[in-house]
């Protein structure tokens, strides 16, 4: 059940109004009940996979915490979670890209990518560590555990969420109050409006377009394909992580943003600590760090940053122009840091109009890099770039195009001054008649999902 559809509208408001109803004390089991049926509805057969993976995971990581060797059993829980990560995403491409530059020859394995299995293995693996680590109690319940695994809202696409950050949630049971209602409702209409108004409706055909269409697709389509893409990826996936924060916060539950308007930053880093934040700190704390950080010398720093960013590309997808996705992401951690060298430990400031050409130049540079996502192949990553470089920009600009870009544009900017501006409009919100809000974000959501008839576009994020 797709978000954005007839089928989860109808779905939730269930689930919604029989939590509501329920006892405090039947709550979770009545959200795990609803969160295994969701992703029963997908494919019956993985959510067996599912169990049997969080199953597996729960005895090791009990096993961890009566032993005194946990390290085997943290050992035995990671290769867990990452051997059946491969098995599914990465066999495919080690049969049909990496065995023939080694010399071997493997059949291709036939399998569906279990859906979200990318967010749930990272965010076991991330509980698991946590737990070696002593930085959070092994968790004494196995309905606990599974449904800190399969919480419907972030399940398929994140946030990728701590143990400590939902955990200590389910032990209370969530906490349902007026505040997080009309933040979840407005948290709820804002992802949709983005993903169905502006990244499927606005943004989506023109680049499938200027993508899909190699022989009609003049430079001027090019170019603003790439910007359409940056911005369609952007508000597809910030617009899923703000419908699962809303769902979640309905249900009286936090969690954690995921996106701090990436577009206005001001260089790489920030732009990583701004754009899906979840993932950026989950490789920093589980990746880059034990590497080694920045701790063991430049060339050792630079190396670990190639190394987790060429890694997290591959996360993203099982193919060579993901994987040069995040390297070249690497490259441009590393030449900022060559260049302006190490972070200062003053504490961040946001950018300021003074900052717009660093803000335009780190755009640009991401955009580009974007096209190596957005491919399906590098061959036909360098193609397209070869047309923005090369080619004839004096045939006709379609208008309407760059006016919806420009458009996305200044949202990013409204995004800011309603963020900062957000506390004092709750505040006059809390002052208004509770539930006339909540009603009527409801019942635009719901007319949208009956517009749609239930064929909404899939999350782009859904793939990984």
């Amino acid at each position: 059940m797709l978000f954005n559809s007839l089928q989860f509208a109808v779905f939730f408001l269930c689930v919604l109004a029989l939590h509501r109803a329920a006892p405090p004390a039947r709550r979770n089991g009545l959200l795990l009940g609803a969160s295994l049926f969701f992703y029963f509805c997908w494919i019956p057969a993985y959510l067996v996979l599912l169990i049997a993976e969080a199953s597996i995971n729960y005895v090791l990581l009990r096993r961890m915490a009566a032993s005194r060797r946990p390290g085997a059993w943290l050992t035995a829980s990671v290769v867990t979670s990452l051997g059946v990560l491969a098995a599914f995403k990465y066999g495919v491409f080690f049969a049909l890209d990496v065995a023939p530059l080694l010399g071997l020859s493997l059949p291709a394995p036939d399998l569906i990518l279990p859906l979200g299995i990318s967010f749930y293995t990272f965010q076991m693996i991330a509980l698991a560590v946590d737990t070696y680590r002593g930085r959070i109690e092994a968790v004494a319940h196995y309905r606990d555990y599974l449904l800190f695994v399969v919480f419907f809202p972030q399940l398929v696409a994140g946030p990728i969420v701590r143990g400590s950050e939902l955990l200590p949630q389910i032990r209370q049971g969530g906490e349902t109050n007026r505040e997080r209602s009309r933040r979840g409702a407005w948290l709820l209409g804002a992802g949709a409006f983005k993903k169905i108004v502006l990244g499927d409706f606005l943004l989506g055909p023109f680049v499938d377009f200027a993508f899909d269409n190699p022989a009609g697709a003049s430079a001027p389509i090019r170019l603003l394909g790439l910007y359409s893409f940056a911005f369609q990826i952007y508000f597809d996936f910030s617009g899923y992580t703000d419908m699962a924060r809303g769902i979640a916060l309905l249900l009286g539950f936090e969690l954690p943003r995921n996106f701090l308007e990436p577009y206005l930053s001001r260089n790489p880093s920030e732009f990583w600590r701004r754009w899906h934040i979840t993932l950026s700190r989950w490789l920093r704390d589980y990746l880059y760090i034990p590497l080694g950080g920045n701790r063991e010398g430049q060339a050792r720093l630079f190396a670990n940053l190639l190394i987790t960013m060429t890694l997290g590309g591959l996360w993203h997808g099982a193919g060579w122009n993901f994987v040069i996705w995040g390297a070249l992401h690497g490259v441009l951690l590393v030449g900022h840091r060559l260049i302006v060298g190490p972070p200062s430990s003053l504490p961040a400031r946001e950018a300021a109009p003074r900052d717009a050409l660093h803000v335009l130049a780190l755009f640009h540079s991401v955009g580009l890099l974007w096209v190596f996502f957005r491919c399906a192949t590098p061959h036909d990553a360098m193609d397209y770039l070869g047309t923005l470089f090369t080619g004839d920009y004096t045939t006709e600009w379609p208008i309407a195009q760059v006016l919806i870009v420009m458009l996305c544009a200044g949202l990013q900017v409204l995004e800011r001054f309603v963020r900062k501006r957000g506390p004092a409009l709750r505040a006059r919100l809390e002052t208004r008649p509770g539930g006339a809000i909540e009603g009527a974000v409801f019942g635009v959501i719901l007319a949208l999902a009956f517009w749609l008839g239930g064929a909404g576009e899939a999350f782009i994020y859904f793939q990984f």
